[in-house]
């Protein structure tokens, strides 16, 4: 009988001694105004509606929102990041990043100003994917910005428009006579 109890413990220190296989986690998904993007772990929404708002724990944050469609893409991007721009202290703009192929273009400016005495930048992107248009803005802190320039740039690819279905049709009653 102590025999049997002895193996019992070996068998239940086994199982607990045993390492525990970490669940791979999906991101969350938000969805803005016919679009949805991906939210991976260590990032928050704050807003989904017309507009995605989602944020780091460290402080950085990334807007995502669905634009009219438009003729000149370089030059909606340039007036855009002006004006993401303004409310910057010293602010100075870099030079253009562009990619186009046959389904997707963007232009993107990296911004470097203030908000008060925190030093911050900025990345906008102005995009189209098919016919859809996109405006993303990342910010963050001067000393962070590269650490989670990858989320950022993921989060801005995984945006995938959704197809909304029209609203249900009411049925038209006929009045017999």
């Amino acid at each position: 009988m102590a025999g049997m109890q002895v193996v019992v413990l070996i068998l239940a220190a086994l199982q607990i001694a045993q390492p525990q296989v970490a669940q791979p986690t999906t991101p969350a998904t938000a969805r803005g105004d016919r679009f949805q993007i991906a939210v991976p772990q260590g990032w928050k929404i704050l807003t989904a509606g017309s507009d995605v708002v989602i944020e780091h724990s460290s402080g950085a944050s990334l807007l995502v929102l669905r634009t009219d469609p438009v003729k000149n893409l370089p030059e909606y991007a340039l007036q855009q990041a002006e004006r993401v721009m303004i409310p910057l202290g010293f602010a100075k703009r870099g030079d253009p990043r562009t990619f186009k192929d046959a389904h997707e273009e963007w232009v993107e400016y990296e911004i470097r100003g203030n908000r008060l005495a925190d030093h911050r930048r900025l990345l906008y992107r102005a995009m189209r994917r098919d016919a859809a248009y996109y405006s993303i803005v990342y910010e963050a802190p001067e000393d962070q910005f590269e650490a989670l320039l990858t989320d950022a740039q993921s989060i801005a690819s995984s945006v995938q428009t959704v197809i909304q279905a029209p609203p249900a049709r009411r049925p038209v009653r006929r009045v017999a006579r």
